[in-house]
């Protein structure tokens, strides 16, 4: 399973000195909503990282469909520099990354 990153040109640079080969910048995209709807088409694209700025690009619809796909797992993360990072708190961040709370109380 391959992992696609779509986001800024720092970000992209980061993920590929990670070890992410296939990325795109958003800047150069022009339909945010195409792009992303022939990826959740591909049958070897196992998680997707977009930042902030590329999910802003994405119309309500978009937003609601990548929210409730299971596969592949997409991700958003805060833009380079942007103040998201202080303001959420980490926990806040990893819930909204994974889709539920992993310090769930048991009751």
């Amino acid at each position: 399973m391959k992992i696609v990153a779509i986001g800024s040109k720092e970000m992209c640079t980061g993920l590929r000195l990670a070890g992410v080969k296939e990325y795109y910048h958003r800047e150069d995209i022009k339909d945010m909503g195409t792009h992303l709807e022939g990826l959740l088409k591909r049958e070897d694209v196992g998680i997707i990282i977009l930042d902030d700025g590329a999910y802003s690009m994405l119309n309500w619809a978009m937003k609601k469909k990548i929210e409730t796909v299971a596969k592949p797992s997409i991700v958003t993360v805060p833009d380079f520099g942007s103040k998201t990072v202080e303001s959420e708190s980490l926990e806040a961040l990893v819930k909204r990354a994974l889709g539920f709370d992993l310090k769930k109380e048991k009751g």
